[in-house]
């Protein structure tokens, strides 16, 4: 096989590191293969490449532009603005064979391409698609798209957005977290709920619900409650909530830990530990149940949903406009996980591509192989 040079460029927050670098893993069997990333890159990069063992897979911290640099310091911007670091390493990223993304910043290096074959540029997810923010159209213009499961093909299909050249590779993210322990948050055996708010302040139940949810699970003793929104809520350029929203005396009971956004939050930590998830619109509900266990869903807007596209996971369980008898939904939610567990189950069969006698992430190395050697 023809040793080829694959990079893949990493310049995001650390929720779109386990969903590539098992892939890279896999590839740098056969290839040549570099993550190629920003300056003083985050820690976790190096610590997931490490757990997996990946060795063989380089990791290079290359600069921005040098006056961006300098207005990214002053502005406290950890990750470089991507056009510019893009443009700064153009002639470099030029010399691979395939470049590939989890995120839509590809046009800078098809415009430099120009009428060259390569590189190619190639798509990875960063997630389970989700509503409808998921299937841009963008997705069309890269050579090869890697899909996660048959009913992303289905609806990129619909809306006439499949790239020419497309595969269904699996969920990789999960070749990943196998090999990161499980913890234990709670001394004691009471359920678990995980709350999992949004960040879109269209759709979130952090606005109308957050706080109020969080004294809930303060004055009770039946529940133990993980409060893990999306890393985006409290971010000042996403989210832009304030931190200053949730009430001091919340970080001091026993039966409630919270976690804004560090590393457990991205490793299905509390995905796998929680009896129960409670959220809104987050895609995470689908890594949840994996392993089917009821859900409760927050909708707080009064949106019509029946049938919506963008509300698909509100067919894992209840579904709650208001908070006035709480406690009767959260055991309704259990009480009936039995008929939504079929329901979950089919989602599960429609959301990931499970291959035979390998891992998604050997799946994906071999499609990627087969596709570039062609």
């Amino acid at each position: 096989m023809q040793k080829l040079k694959i990079a893949f460029l990493f310049l995001d927050e650390i929720h779109h590191v386990s969903h590539f670098i098992s892939v890279a893993k896999e590839l740098s069997k056969n290839h040549e293969v570099k993550i190629l990333t920003y300056k003083n890159a985050t820690q976790y990069l190096y610590d997931r490449v490490k757990t997996i063992k990946a060795e063989d897979v380089k990791i290079e911290e290359l600069p921005t532009k040098r006056f961006r640099a300098f207005t990214d310091k002053l502005k406290d911007i950890k990750i470089p603005r991507k056009g510019f670091w893009i443009k700064k390493n153009l002639d470099y990223l030029l010399q691979f064979d395939a470049v590939i993304f989890t995120d839509y910043f590809h046009k800078y290096l098809q415009k430099a391409r120009g009428e060259k074959k390569h590189p190619k540029v190639i798509k990875l997810n960063h997630g389970i698609p989700g509503r409808a923010y998921a299937f841009k159209a963008a997705q069309s213009e890269f050579d090869m798209q890697v899909l996660v499961g048959s009913f992303q093909q289905k609806v990129l299909s619909e809306k006439n957005i499949l790239a020419k050249n497309h595969a269904i590779g699996g969920y990789p993210k999960l070749d990943v977290v196998k090999e990161i322990p499980a913890k234990r948050y709670f001394e004691n055996e009471k359920p678990i709920v995980l709350y999992n708010p949004h960040f879109d302040a269209e759709f979130s139940s952090w606005d109308k619900f957050g706080v109020e949810i969080l004294k809930y699970f303060s004055q009770q003793n039946t529940y133990n409650l993980i409060f893990a929104p999306h890393l985006h809520l409290f971010q000042q350029k996403k989210g832009n909530r304030n931190i200053d929203e949730i009430p001091q005396e919340i970080y001091d009971f026993g039966n409630i830990y919270i976690d804004l956004g560090s590393s457990d939050s991205v490793d299905m930590q509390y995905t796998r530990v929680a009896d129960l998830y409670l959220g809104d619109v987050s895609s995470q509900v689908y890594e949840f149940i994996i392993n089917p266990r009821p859900c409760l869903f927050l909708n707080p807007s009064a949106i019509n949903y029946d049938n919506k596209f963008d509300y698909r996971f509100w067919q894992s369980g209840p579904v709650i406009e208001n908070l006035e008898d709480f406690t009767s939904a959260l055991k309704m939610a259990f009480k009936t996980f039995k008929d939504f567990e079929p329901i979950q189950s089919k989602l599960n069969s429609e959301n990931f591509f499970i291959p035979k006698d390998k891992t998604a992430s050997e799946n994906i190395a071999e499609i990627i192989s087969e596709y570039l050697k062609e």
